[in-house]
């Protein structure tokens, strides 16, 4: 394993997008720019976390008590220097919102699945949209959408969401995720949650566009364990034909739950090659796919991000040298432990 600023430097060199969370990579702006900006054309920066705070001042979110002015200073600072910003903003993973009754998000047993807020709740989309709105107004290139989804396939049953597809599909309301597999309503309730995610990536781009003319981006996750891009509607709400209507840019999220890397022409590879062939699909809608990574701690695990993003004539490839603090709690929610 390579030292963190050596793999830094590597991935900068090598075209990639070096993705800067702060609350990951805790880094200062200008040093960070003093010792890369030279070597920076295009980085991404997260402006608002899983947190649910900004990093910047917002008027709709609240703001990061530490780091709060990150994503303003880096993204004032790069511009500047000419090197063009793309932004994070992560939707429905909000341990903020999680923690108000009003978005709730609760599996088929009625227990509470935290970190997630619940796409069926009406101000949700309206609240994303304006702080999407906000960071618009930074000298950004691109707007990347990230957990614009449902952490599994086993939420949500809120009362609320059952409420309304009992009422859809007239069956009683207190129906479990059991009932749905037993009654062969599981691709309907797969539809129906997909409805939510629809909408609120159309509210956000709506928002966008009548403002600004910048790329929004959606992150796809693509792990073996959760059958890859098949398995994105059934166990994130995220249907790929639909998702590729509203916006033409997909970043596919490369087994961000598989914590072992495939060699370059293993099986393992040919199966990433293989799965990922799926976006061909859509490729007559004029889908723009990129590959996303995190854990590229080594210059053997960014060499094969880099094969993959040649195969596959991916648009971008971004990348996060380390995991989330938070990797195993997010991995068990979201493989539905």
């Amino acid at each position: 394993m390579v030292a963190l600023s050596d793999i830094i430097q590597e991935i900068l060199e090598s075209g990639a997008i070096l993705v800067v969370n702060p609350m990951i990579l805790e880094t200062d702006p200008d040093d960070f720019l003093e010792h890369y900006g030279h070597i920076v054309d295009t980085i991404a920066l997260v402006a608002k976390g899983r947190s649910g705070y900004t990093f910047y001042q917002s008027n709709s979110a609240p703001q990061a008590p530490n780091n709060g002015v990150f994503f303003h200073s880096f993204c004032t600072i790069g511009d500047n220097m000419g090197i063009k910003i793309d932004a994070f903003l992560y939707v429905h993973g909000d341990n903020f919102l999680s923690q108000n009754t009003d978005f709730r998000v609760v599996n088929s047993e009625g227990a509470t699945i935290s970190s997630y807020a619940c796409p069926s709740q009406e101000n949700l989309s309206k609240y994303i949209a304006s702080i999407a709105s906000e960071i618009a107004q930074y000298p950004i290139t691109s707007l990347v959408l990230d957990d614009l989804m449902l952490p599994n396939k086993r939420a949500c049953f809120c009362d609320r969401c059952r409420r309304i597809f009992a009422g859809k599909w007239n069956v009683e309301r207190d129906f479990s995720f059991e009932f749905l597999e037993s009654r062969d309503l599981l691709v309907d309730w797969y539809d129906y949650r997909s409805t939510y995610i629809n909408q609120t990536l159309r509210e956000i781009t709506d928002t966008i566009k009548s403002q600004k003319n910048i790329d929004l981006a959606v992150v796809v996750k693509a792990d073996k364990e959760t059958e890859s891009l098949s398995g994105s509607p059934e166990h994130f709400g995220q249907n790929l034909g639909e998702l590729a209507k509203i916006t033409n840019n997909l970043i596919i999220h490369v087994n961000p739950w598989s914590e072992s890397f495939p060699a370059v022409n293993s099986p393992e590879y040919k199966q990433i090659l293989n799965t990922l062939s799926l976006i061909e699909e859509y490729s007559g809608s004029g889908l723009k796919p990129s590959l996303y990574f995190w854990n590229i701690n080594s210059t053997e695990k960014l060499n094969l991000t880099i094969k993959l993003r040649d195969e596959i004539n991916a648009e971008n490839l971004f990348i996060e040298p380390s995991l989330p603090h938070d990797f195993t709690k997010r991995r068990t929610i979201n493989l539905g432990f």
